[in-house]
């Protein structure tokens, strides 16, 4: 079920023939309901710089267009779609009957004549989404984001990572957010961010990696400079002056960190770091590339000695290497195989006779291993188990983390490579068994585990709690389709020889319901160009879980509806129904339930990309999403060449704290 907001009639008519201007001058989908809104506020003032500071936070006040500009973006979208309609008519048509809220408009824009650097091609956005608010930052570059409220409830905070940056965002007004503090580490890429909160001090966790040799400053250049590929703990208590504490160096890890998580373990704060081995990959002792460092931080231990507001206080004592997670090669298919990202749950059910009660599990984005289940609960732990803390901790400090001696290891409980199988040749699909495609449906790049156990029983699936983990793929360049997303059913387990083992199993996979009527990149016989690469691929996402009755409920009943909120580069933020994947109307049609069960997206497009300078990531396309994150009924998502962006889903607006 879709809320009954906008009638289907109208939204091709709103999305595609008309364009509105909002206070800052943006361009976005005309919205029947929403009245004129009042004069432009002023650009936020990033401390340090005076009201006349001309950088990119002037861009709102140059983004208003003349009746002339306005009837060519018109025709422009018009002539685009109509084009659209004529090469896949059936096809469109087809998504519309099936999912109103979506209708004819299909905004994975591409071809000659479209530049996908400007806004203006890409006023794409179901009718249930509102922007709230767009901030162009201080520069161009972002990644992942976090949002965190103060531990006092009074304030809330976007983190943003950065190519050079890491941005303080005051977003506790959604629709004047403002800029409050920049960390600026010159010499590398900053891609991910984590927050944590241990008594009255807040911290940001963040990565450093060498994503682009000759593009650092000072250029610097080499994988293997400690400066360039450490994990480093920020206090970021006062938001206008975010301090340096603690940095550590992997030897094991020379490529350097890539992601980031943290998660709290009998009340001792644990960061696990994800490190991808691209090219060095340490076979003789039987792992695979790359692997989890694990790390404890020693916020309490340390405390007296970091200073508040004094770099490098904490410096050597506070971030405290004592394990690792791997895989075991034996235990893969083989083909292109790395840890790309992770993050950790303590089992979130209640059954106390399931073994797995009161664990903590680390779930791995393995790249073409899959999902891969590490239980990291009896990790060295300085209340719990002090005698093998103080060892591991000894030996992992001394060897800078070398597997030799840092050499406890989380076991592994759980595995998934069951990919889809799109050539119907009896084999998932991926590089050692055929059909690889970019990755499209083995790439797994990015899992996380649902919030909490769900009762399904409403729609027939189980009369058990059950356990979600959604997995998503990253693709880099396709003959077909953009990229998948896994809905995983991960809560049975056998017994072998006394251990546990996760059996899991696949609900539903997900797609852009407009998928099959695209390609990208070099392998694209439409439109081939190398330099598309990851251009419709998905790349991170949220999920979130809500309460509600039978008056709030928007899904299938139950008393909860989940949604995912996932980020695709170019293709913007897409919105998804979790209980529609479980029990679509017609499980048979792959494409009728990715359809059925998309319940919004948007393009942001708040202005013109920006190419970085970056061997990689230097497209300047608009959107370009990195990650999106929903946070009490907002959802924020940041775009890699633009900034950072505000919307809220309709339905949303009552999980507005």
């Amino acid at each position: 079920m879709f809320p009954e907001t906008t009638p289907s009639s109208t939204i091709i008519t709103v999305s595609v023939c008309c364009v509105w201007l909002d206070a800052r001058g943006i361009n976005a989908p005309a919205r029947k309901s929403k009245p004129a809104m009042s004069a432009a506020r002023p650009p936020p003032i990033v401390k340090g710089q005076s009201p006349n500071h001309k950088d990119q936070t002037d861009g709102r006040g140059e983004m208003h267009m003349g009746g002339r500009e306005i009837l060519i973006g018109i025709f422009s979208i018009l002539f685009l779609t109509s084009a659209g309609m004529l090469i896949f008519g059936d096809d469109v048509q087809q998504v519309a009957e099936n999912n109103p809220i979506i209708g004819t408009d299909d905004p994975l824009v591409q071809g000659e004549g479209h530049d996908h650097k400007n806004a203006s091609q890409h006023q794409f956005g179901t009718d249930n989404m509102e922007l709230l608010d767009f901030n162009p930052l201080t520069t161009p570059g972002n990644a992942e984001v976090q949002v965190a409220t103060t531990p006092d409830g009074g304030e809330t905070y976007a983190y943003l990572a950065g190519w050079n940056d890491m941005h303080i965002v005051d977003v506790t007004d959604p629709t004047n957010t403002t800029v409050m503090g920049v960390y600026n580490d010159p010499n590398t890429q900053v891609l991910d961010v984590k927050y944590l909160a241990y008594g009255d001090r807040e911290y940001i966790i963040q990565q450093n990696q060498l994503v682009d040799p000759g593009n650092s400053d000072p250029n610097i250049g080499e994988w293997n400079d400690p400066a360039q590929v450490t994990v480093t703990l920020i206090d970021v208590t006062d938001k206008t002056n975010p301090t340096w504490v603690d940095s550590w160096y992997d030897v094991d890890h020379p490529t350097g960190p890539h992601n980031l998580y943290t998660h709290m373990i009998d009340g001792e704060w644990y960061m696990f770091v994800a490190n991808p081995e691209y090219d060095n990959c340490n076979a003789a002792i039987g792992e695979a590339c790359g692997g989890v460092t694990i790390a404890h931080l020693n916020l309490a231990g340390s405390a007296a000695r970091n200073l508040p507001g004094v770099p490098a206080s904490g410096l050597g004592h506070t971030i405290v290497k004592v394990g690792e997670y791997e895989v075991a090669w034996e235990t893969t298919m083989g083909g292109w195989i790395y840890i790309h990202d992770m993050t950790v749950q303590t089992w979130p059910g209640e059954d106390t006779n399931d073994p797995r009660f009161g664990r903590t599990f680390v779930y791995g984005s393995y790249w073409e291993a899959g999902l891969r289940i590490g239980d990291v609960t009896d990790v060295p732990h300085p209340v719990n188990s002090p005698e093998s803390y103080t060892l591991h901790a000894t030996t992992c400090r001394t060897g800078f983390g070398n597997p030799l001696m840092c050499r406890w290891r989380a076991p592994e409980v759980g595995l998934w490579m069951d990919f889809l199988d799109l050539d119907g040749d009896g084999q998932p699909d991926s590089g050692p068994t055929g059909n690889e495609n970019g990755g499209r449906v083995s790439y797994i790049h990015y899992a996380e585990p649902f919030p909490t156990m769900v009762d399904l029983s409403h729609v027939g699936y189980s009369d058990e709690p059950v356990h979600l983990v959604t997995a998503a793929v990253e693709t880099l360049s396709t003959s077909v389709g953009v990229g998948i997303m896994y809905l995983i059913d991960t809560t049975e387990y056998i017994m072998e020889d006394g251990q546990f083992k996760f059996q899991p199993k696949l609900i539903r996979d997900w797609e852009i319901p407009f998928a099959e009527d695209h390609c990208y990149g070099e392998d694209c016989e439409a439109h081939p160009n190398a330099d598309e690469w990851l251009l419709f691929s998905p790349h991170n996402l949220d999920s979130a879980y809500f309460e509600t009755d039978e008056t709030t409920d928007q899904s299938h009943g139950g008393g909860w509806d989940g949604r995912l909120y996932v980020s695709h580069y170019h293709a913007g933020l897409w919105v998804v129904d979790i209980e529609t994947l479980v029990s679509p109307s017609n499980p048979d049609d792959r494409i009728a339930v990715h359809e059925e069960a998309t319940v919004a997206y948007y393009l942001p497009h708040g202005v013109d990309g920006t190419p970085l300078d970056s061997s990689f990531y230097d497209f300047g396309w608009v959107p370009f999403l990195w990650a999106v994150e929903h946070h009490d009924g907002i959802t924020y998502a940041s775009c890699i060449s633009t900034g950072l962006y505000l919307v809220q889903l309709d339905v949303d607006v009552p999980y507005r704290l």
